[in-house]
């Protein structure tokens, strides 16, 4: 009997919800507030679980990186693609001079890259793990073409992840517009 009035009740509840309409309007700086509000408390929520781990990077401890290229690099067999302009190096992780992001600590990590060929040229490159290959980006064909590298990989604290040519004579292509970039970020620890 209690289950036949609740399921009456239910499609006038929904009925009631669908009359009900909630109006606000808030200024872009509080929305941006109260989303990094919203953000941490997640985090915070996240980090409280099973692991036991009662904090999660914040802010600039926060390891996440984005690295992009103005110019175009001549690259040998197993060299390191140099992304050597930097927009975001949170926790320092990433070395432009070197291309290469070394884990400062240990989690589940997300990378991604875009990489330009030259002008009907091949490129082919890899994103390594330490010295273990992980992915390829094959690109071939005429005119500028683009490859992608999109992974989620487990470090631990020191551990590299780098994109290195796959083979000699080629280029990848980058100018003032940023065509090859390189980024990662720590998505859980």
């Amino acid at each position: 009997m209690v289950n036949m009035i609740v399921l009456l009740f239910i499609p006038a509840f929904l009925f009631y919800g669908q009359l009900t309409t909630v109006k606000g309007d808030c200024n872009r700086k509080l929305e941006n507030a109260l989303f990094d509000d919203l953000i941490q408390m997640m985090l915070k929520i996240k980090g409280s679980g099973s692991s036991g781990v009662d904090h999660f990077p914040k802010g600039k401890d926060f390891p996440a990186f984005t690295a992009y290229k103005v110019s175009t690099q001549a690259l040998s067999t197993g060299e390191v693609i140099k992304f050597d302009q930097v927009w975001t190096n949170n926790g320092n992780g990433y070395d432009p001079s070197s291309g290469v992001f070394t884990a400062p600590l240990a989690g589940l990590y997300h990378f991604a890259a875009v990489v330009m060929s030259v002008s009907d040229a091949t490129l082919y490159l890899s994103l390594y793990h330490n010295n273990a290959k992980i992915t390829t980006s094959y690109i071939t064909d005429k005119g500028y073409k683009t490859g992608t590298f999109d992974v989620v990989l487990t470090l631990k604290k020191g551990d590299k992840v780098s994109i290195r040519s796959r083979q000699n004579s080629q280029s990848i292509f980058s100018n003032s517009n940023n065509y090859s970039t390189f980024s990662g970020n720590l998505i859980a620890m």
